[in-house]
């Protein structure tokens, strides 16, 4: 029987009195029982298990005894999990109905949890959860709350299918297991001499430099598509770790001291670009070779693609190549790319378990590991996730000149701007180190530089290619924005006898006047403090690992953010090498320059346990770490041989300087990346995944934003309000609105609609009415009425008041796709973006068109799909495949179609309604 492959049968029974299945009422919603379907089905806590028997029952002995025979008795659960019951109320009865049934009492399991329960809290001694077996069913009992249920199952969970292999007596299975214990015992200390003998290790990575193309060709060879049993795409779980002694997770950190920035980044980068698998973060491991392995066989255990950053260069401690090569025996395709920065990005393949696992193995420096997740990272999960394009390439014009390139290509962080129909470039700052997460800050994408060795400078308005890391930023405004072709009227209250007032036509407006009327007269902002991340727990193999979802990501800075710190908070090493003194003479020459190896600085050094580095002295030291007292540079170990050695080759004692050093070569200085009170962000900055991993290089845990409403869709007076209810859903849920979204039942009258103005909303939600609506005007302070039925447009808002309370409303009358999908592009999400404090709120662009106009209405908008190619936005086709444009059809097509003829492209005003492969136009 294959270990691998059998599936271990689980049933969850949760027994309350209070609780059922159903999710239509919050308050006595099954959270426990849900959630544990959750972990063992998604997060695949239990190995190679699966929930196929859920039910909840009453706190009644002989209805729980019933339920587990049932269960065990006709086979269809191999593991019963039972959710409450276990306290001290007389109501408490599931230990006492387990007794009665089991054959054997499994103390060794029970024992396990309360042990490790009493680690989390005392009150775990008011527990008396029981487990044995009955028949081939083992039967565990958990607390009744998710918290705690979670912890308890994460205790056994690995222990389970070894439990179940020796109930059903399959010798083969067992054997294995065992089997892979002894492999993890016998290869646990196995340290190669390679590692411990630092002397004796290469002065130069053993790595070929590879091109970009090359790698990028690597990544292709290896990115196979998977599917599911049902013929889908089969995405690959990832999991996410830092490495490092000197990382400090921020709930652990204080001042003077480096946070790990970068396994969150990773995760957000993922979670930004919409990857759909499964994404988990271990958080921290140590610069250890034995945790190194043990997390290592943990993640392999339970993830399909490891991304991992730090512990890739030359350093005494960069380990990660060593433990996957002598201890996995994996292979390195490649250890090296001929890039800045990021050249010692690592990419590995072996076989756990007979299962291929990919790993990226990233550089420690944020900018780099960011750099690397765009450049590496994300093509690879795009190209097994099935899309068609993987890198998001762009030509754009150069607004300045570029002098004194680098010997490699670079790839430096530059805005990206839409102008008028043209894509320009700029760099926006010369401090591109790749420990400055600063660089990223306003930047949009990564403009590709030609090495030294092809151009000496660049020109201004010379054509670049670029790769977008987010949304590009658009200055153009269509005419059609600013075009009076809508119609106006309102509808209000008369002041004296609250009688609804109906005014003639008023005026003619356009777009961007109505959105305005929209955003600065019926809607206040509110703010929200809310944290950078949130830590959970995802419970695999043996360990429970701190887990983060981006809460912050998405959101919009409220107010600016100043540094309280410095970074570095002392003067570190930018390189692998040697610190010294450097004396500045008249003649350097290598055979006098031999210095005495006296200490050894590594990322985690405390920098005030360091003795001060005299002349003819030196300190072996790692990127990051602090620089010793009295050393003034650093200089790399490619610039260095050894000159004598310990006996057992593991300390150098003396070393030969090969290449004359800079004063302050190679080392950063303290407050270099960011300074005490300096500004880090704008108000109103999108917090994208750097710009969190700035906030949290500093500290800075909560942050304030503005709050996103909570969005009410209500169904008005018939069922064909029903189908504009969903339409309108369905586009906002795609639209990543970041507030709650509720649909409501159908309200038939008043006091329906009075209800739910007393129960459900609040004074910041905005309620969407749809259908029928004038029944409802007698809560209505006033509302503008906008409208135009050659373009499809036709839409109602203002405000209500209702008992005091406040709200914003929207309706949609027409229940055409048509009238809808232009309203929610045109208005709806234009506001709600507001409501979140966006600046753009709506982008327009040129296309290029080749398709004829005749068979196509006027004058109105019409759903197309838009691409980017050949350095032109273009649009495609007019189809209901794919739309992710209004585009602009003019009242006349004559001198359009007359441009075809000459086999010209005709340019129609767009509105971007959706991101594509190839363009990302975020809001």
């Amino acid at each position: 029987m294959d270990f691998e492959k059998t599936t271990i049968k689980v049933g969850i029974l949760t027994i309350s009195d209070s609780r059922t299945s159903s999710t239509s009422d919050i308050n006595s919603f099954d959270s426990s029982g849900h959630n544990l379907i959750k972990l063992i089905n998604d997060s695949n806590v239990i190995k190679s298990a699966k929930v196929v028997q859920y039910d909840c029952v009453t706190d009644d002995f002989d209805k729980i005894q019933a339920k587990m025979s049932e269960w065990c008795s006709e086979r269809k659960v191999d593991v019963l999990l039972s959710t409450g019951g276990t306290g001290f109320s007389s109501r408490d009865v599931t230990p006492e109905a387990t007794l009665g049934l089991v054959q054997k009492l499994t103390p060794g399991i029970s024992q396990a949890i309360m042990n490790e329960s009493l680690k989390l809290t005392p009150m775990a001694m008011l527990s008396r959860a029981v487990s044995g077996i009955y028949e081939k069913t083992l039967i565990i009992n958990l607390p009744g709350s998710a918290k705690a249920s979670k912890e308890c199952l994460s205790v056994v969970a690995h222990t389970i299918p070894h439990a179940v292999s020796l109930i059903k007596d399959e010798k083969e299975i067992s054997k294995q297991f065992h089997k892979q214990l002894d492999f993890t015992a016998n290869n646990k200390s196995r340290v190669p001499e390679c590692v411990t003998k630092i002397a004796c290790r290469p002065r130069e990575s053993q790595f070929p430099k590879i091109s970009m193309k090359s790698a990028l060709n690597i990544l292709k060879e290896h990115a196979v598509l998977q599917y599911t049993e049902n013929n889908k795409i089969k995405y690959p779980v990832v999991l996410i770790f830092s490495t490092g002694d000197e990382l400090k997770s921020i709930k652990d950190s204080y001042g003077d001291c480096i946070r790990d920035t970068n396994s969150v980044m990773i995760k957000q980068i993922l979670e930004q670009d919409h990857y759909k698998g499964q994404v988990f973060n271990f958080g921290i491991v140590r610069d250890n070779w034995d945790d190194l392995c043990k997390h290592f066989e943990d993640a392999f255990n339970n993830a399909d693609i490891i991304i991992t950053s730090g512990g890739v260069s030359m350093g005494e401690k960069d380990l990660i190549k060593h433990v996957l090569k002598e201890h996995f025996k994996s292979k390195i395709h490649f250890g090296r790319v001929n890039m800045k920065p990021g050249m010692p990005t690592t990419f590995v393949t072996l076989f756990f378990k007979d299962t291929k696992k990919y790993i990226f193995c990233l550089p420690g420096n944020p900018v780099s590991a960011g750099v690397c997740t765009h450049l590496f990272v994300l093509p690879y999960l795009r190209s097994v996730s099935g899309k068609k394009i993987i890198i998001h390439s762009l030509k754009a014009k150069l607004t300045h000149p570029i002098n004194g390139l680098d010997i490699r290509p670079e790839y430096r962080r530059a805005l990206l701007k839409y102008e008028n129909g043209e894509l320009y470039v700029s760099c926006l700052t010369n401090h591109q180190q790749s420990s400055r997460l600063l660089s990223f800050v306003g930047s949009n994408c990564l403009l590709h530089l030609p090495p030294s060795s092809k151009k000496a400078n660049i020109e201004s308005s010379t054509i670049m290619d670029v790769t977008l890391i987010k949304s590009i930023e658009n200055t153009y405004i269509a005419p059609i924005l600013n075009e009076t072709n809508l119609s106006i009227e309102i509808i209000k209250k008369q002041g004296i006898s609250d009688n609804i007032k109906k005014e003639e036509l008023l005026l003619f407006s356009c777009i961007n006047d109505v959105l305005h009327l929209m955003t600065e007269n019926i809607f206040e902002a509110k703010t929200k403090n809310i944290p950078t991340d949130k830590p959970i727990i995802l419970l695999v193999s043996t360990i429970n690992y701190p887990m983060f979802f981006s809460s912050a990501l998405g959101y919009v800075l409220y107010s600016p953010v100043y540094s309280s710190e410095n970074l570095p908070p002392f003067p570190a090493s930018i390189k692998d090498g040697y610190a010294i003194k450097y004396i500045n003479e008249d003649c350097w020459s290598p055979n006098s320059n031999i210095f005495n190896v006296v200490q050894v600085s590594v990322a985690g050094t405390a920098p005030d346990c360091q003795k001060e580095i005299k002349e003819g002295e030196c300190a072996r030291i790692s990127t990051g770490a602090p620089l010793p007292p009295g050393a003034n540079c650093v200089v790399q170990v490619e610039d260095t041989a050894v000159v004598s050695k310990s006996s057992d080759g593991k300390v150098e004692l003396a070393i030969s300087i090969l290449k004359e050093p800079k004063l302050f070569e190679n080392v950063r200085s303290i407050g270099s990346d960011i300074s005490v009170g300096q500004h880090l962000l704008d108000q109103k900055t999108v917090l994208g995944p750097f710009e969190i991993a700035l906030l949290r290089s500093i500290g800075c845990e909560n942050v304030q934003v503005y709050k996103c409403p909570s969005i009410h869709i209500i169904p008005c007076n018939d069922n064909s309000a029903y189908a504009i209810s969903h339409k309108l859903k369905n586009m906002l849920e795609v639209a990543d609105f970041k507030g709650n979204l509720f649909s409501q039942l159908l309200c038939k009258n008043l006091t329906n609609f009075s209800e739910l103005f007393k129960n459900v909303f609040d004074y910041d939600d905005v309620i969407i009415i749809c259908g029928s609506f004038f029944e409802f005007c007698d809560v209505v302070e006033s509302h503008i009425h906008i409208r135009n039925d050659t373009r499809k447009i036709s839409l109602g808002f203002g405000r209500m008041n209702h008992n005091e309370k406040n709200v914003v409303f929207l309706h949609i009358g027409i229940c055409d796709s048509d009238y809808i999908y232009n309203c929610v592009h045109l208005f709806i999400l234009p506001f709600l973006r507001f409501t979140s404090g966006r600046k753009k709120i709506i982008s327009s662009i040129k296309t290029k068109c080749n398709v004829t106009l005749h068979n196509l209405p006027l004058d109105k908008f019409e759903k197309a799909e838009l691409d980017y190619e050949n350095g032109d936005f273009n649009v495609t086709c007019f189809t209901m495949n794919h739309q992710s444009c209004l585009v602009n059809i003019p009242s006349s097509a004559d001198k359009m179609n007359n441009k075809l003829k000459e086999e010209k492209k005709t340019e129609l005003d767009a509105i971007v309604t959706e991101n594509s492969g190839s363009y990302f136009i975020y809001y």
